[in-house]
């Protein structure tokens, strides 16, 4: 059967036996200093994100197991969907037995683009700062977009959420009505070339197999 492209989580990211991860919003900017010391930023482009992913010492058969599916991404050619395991659900509701089988979506988008209010909660709901969650937009190609939470978000009786503010800002294809997912929250990513390091064979074990990887539309 042939690979999916993006790689699934449940088929790439649930079976990278992660020892540690760094994940995080990293900027386009420009800077210049200024006569007084300071200095002066401007973006250049979108944010995007990035991780650095290190997997734990393992015994070479499982190690060439996983380093099969880091090569299978045919270095930065293929793509897959990475979510940052310390936040694999809200804060407040850890397994998301809460959120349960509810739908929630974008109910309204501020006019700055970093706001929105989210409906289909359960009442009460919360959303903690720092909580992530991401949603598709777009159609051929579909994409797919992360965003931390920045402000706390409490779901009224009728499971929609205050007004609240998140960065990145919201894509310019977001839109009223798209759904947003708060369980394995994952953006689609792409290896940064040159960053897989297969590890070293130690008696037993593999160690020190990572990769870096940046989020890509």
């Amino acid at each position: 059967m042939a690979l999916i492209f993006p790689r699934p989580v449940s088929e790439f990211a649930d079976k990278l036996r992660l020892s540690s991860v760094k994940f995080w919003l990293d900027g386009q900017e420009e800077f210049s200093g200024l006569g007084s010391g300071e200095f002066l930023a401007a973006d250049l482009g979108p944010k995007i994100w990035k991780a650095e992913v290190s997997i734990m010492d393992l015994r070479h058969a499982d190690a060439a197991e996983v380093q099969a599916l880091i090569e299978s991404m045919d270095g930065s050619i293929g793509t897959f969907y990475l979510y940052d395991p310390r936040k694999q659900y809200p804060r407040l509701d850890p397994g998301g037995a809460i959120l349960s089988a509810a739908a929630p979506a974008i109910a309204s988008i501020g006019a700055n683009r970093k706001s929105l209010t989210v409906s289909g909660l359960p009442p009460g709901y919360k959303l903690s700062v720092g909580d992530l969650f991401h949603h598709d937009y777009g159609s051929n190609p579909v994409r797919r977009a992360l965003h931390r939470v920045a402000e706390l978000a409490i779901a009224n009786s009728g499971g929609t959420t205050n007004t609240f503010e998140v960065r990145p800002h919201l894509k310019p294809g977001a839109a009223v009505g798209q759904a947003i997912t708060l369980i394995k929250p994952a953006p689609k990513m792409k290896i940064i070339p040159g960053s897989f390091d297969p590890g070293t064979g130690e008696n037993v074990f593999t160690t020190g197999m990572r990769f870096q990887a940046q989020q890509t539309p």
